[in-house]
C-alpha cells in the first residue's frame, strides 16, 4: 500500500518537478538539518538545566519562554522541509520503516514537549525551585533528550536503510 501510494506522488507534477532538479532535495535537505541542530539543541539546553547542569543563572520558566518559540519554528520548517523531501524522492522516504519510525518517535517528543511547556507555564515557580521540580522532570529530561537522539539517528539512517526496501 505504502509503494502505490510513494509511486502514485511520484508521477505527480510537483513531485517530478522536484525531481528534475536534483539541487532542490539537497537545498532542502540542508535547511532541514540546519532547523533540526536548532530544535535539538534548544531542547538539549532547557534538558541539561532540568537535569541541574548547564544555564544556571536562568530559572527553568525563563529557559522554557525562550527557547521553547525556537523549537516550535524549527519543527515548522523540519515540517515544510520534510514535506519537499517526501515530494522529491516519494519512494525512498515512504516505504522505509526507518523513516516511520522517526516520524513515531517524533510525534511523541512533540507531545511530550506541548505537555511540559503548558506545565511550566501553569506553575513556574514549582518548576524554578529545585526542591519542588515535579519528580518526572529528570525523567522527561531525559526521555526527550533520547528521542532528540534517536530522532537524528533515524534521520540519518533513512539514506542506509532504504536501498534495502526498494
Amino acid at each position: 500500500m505504502l509503494r502505490s501510494l510513494a509511486d502514485w506522488l511520484a508521477a505527480t507534477p510537483p513531485s517530478v518537478a522536484l525531481q528534475a532538479r536534483p539541487w532542490t532535495s539537497a537545498t532542502s535537505e540542508s535547511v532541514h538539518i540546519v532547523a533540526l541542530s536548532v530544535v535539538f539543541f534548544s531542547a538539549i539546553l532547557i534538558n541539561s538545566r532540568l537535569l541541574g547542569i548547564g544555564r544556571a543563572g536562568r530559572s527553568i520558566s525563563q529557559l522554557t519562554q525562550e527557547l521553547t518559540p525556537w523549537i516550535w519554528r524549527g519543527l515548522g520548517i523540519l515540517l515544510l522541509t520534510g514535506a519537499v523531501q517526501i515530494m522529491a524522492e516519494p519512494v525512498r522516504v515512504l516505504v522505509n520503516p526507518v523513516f516511520w519510525a522517526k516520524m513515531v518517535l517524533l510525534l511523541a517528543v512533540v507531545l511530550m514537549t506541548a505537555g511540559f511547556t503548558r506545565a511550566v507555564r501553569r506553575n513556574a515557580a514549582q518548576w524554578d525551585a529545585a526542591a519542588s521540580r515535579p519528580a518526572g522532570a529528570a525523567a522527561f529530561a531525559w526521555c526527550s533528550t533520547l528521542l532528540w537522539v534517536a530522532i537524528v539517528v533515524c534521520g540519518r539512517m533513512i539514506v542506509y536503510v532504504s536501498s534495502a526496501f526498494l
